[in-house]
């Protein structure tokens, strides 16, 4: 297997993917999104609450913040505290949660939670635990999908006419040196309208069998090259698992 990165879409780090089936690819994605672990709150103890929203409002806003995860000093089941205190009046954001734990910080800190009249305040302990997408989605990773790249041929009828340039709403196919191609295989989205309007059927436009886009847009618990690496850890583990149970069976 061979991966570069290639430019970002928006939010998305995307990786150009070869020498793999979509079935590795897939149960990497899979992975990545459900067995990957990261921090995130799961129990909220509160000492006070003035604000409109009542406690279990504010704990499920807080829950759904992404955390910076180390998961080299923390493993699956491990927690850790955070603690909030502020009076009003002014909106309490992401940001004024304080960690125990000097590693570990929210991703966003201006994430709005709640808002404080005057004289309102708000105090709690909230426990982070190391848990996996397959639980909640506050312990997803990720947001991860994948394409795989195209590949355009034509036939001995093509007449060089043109229309498929036209067609594609990309710009991504040319003439050059009397055939027609496709410039940017990355980009093709397969959409087929270059081979809908050829009315010779003599272009044909497909998926590449071992060639992928791998799009990565991580929640901050983890960079992006962390949610790979700690992915094939997860798949090498799951692997040798399924080989112990199939060595009961001989």
């Amino acid at each position: 297997m061979n991966m570069k990165k290639i430019a970002p879409i928006g939010n998305s780090e995307r990786f150009f993917v070869t020498g793999t089936t979509p079935a590795l690819i897939n149960a990497i994605r899979r992975i990545s999104m459900n067995s990957v672990p990261v921090l995130a709150i799961e129990t909220v103890s509160f000492y006070d609450n003035d604000s409109v929203m009542f406690d279990e409002m504010v704990a499920h806003r807080l829950a759904m913040i992404p955390l910076k995860t180390d998961s080299k000093s923390y493993k699956q089941g491990d927690s850790m505290k955070l603690l909030l205190e502020k009076e009003g009046p002014g909106t309490v954001y992401s940001g004024d949660l304080e960690s125990t734990d000097p590693k570990i910080e929210v991703s966003d800190k201006k994430i709005p939670i709640v808002k404080l009249k005057k004289g309102d305040k708000i105090k709690l302990e909230a426990t982070a635990i190391m848990e996996t997408g397959r639980e909640h989605v506050k312990w997803q990773s990720a947001i991860i999908g994948f394409k795989q790249t195209a590949a355009l041929t034509t036939t001995k009828d093509c007449n060089l006419c043109k229309e498929c340039i036209k067609a594609c709403p990309k710009g991504l196919i040319e003439e050059k040196s009397g055939k027609i191609i496709l410039k940017d295989s990355i980009e093709c989205t397969l959409c087929g309208e270059c081979r809908d309007v050829c009315k010779k059927n003599a272009l044909e436009i497909l998926p590449e069998k071992d060639s992928f886009v791998l799009s990565i847009e991580s929640t901050g618990s983890l960079s992006t090259a962390e949610i790979i690496k700690n992915s094939i850890e997860v798949l090498e583990a799951k692997v040798n698992d399924f080989k112990k149970e199939v060595k009961k069976l001989s």
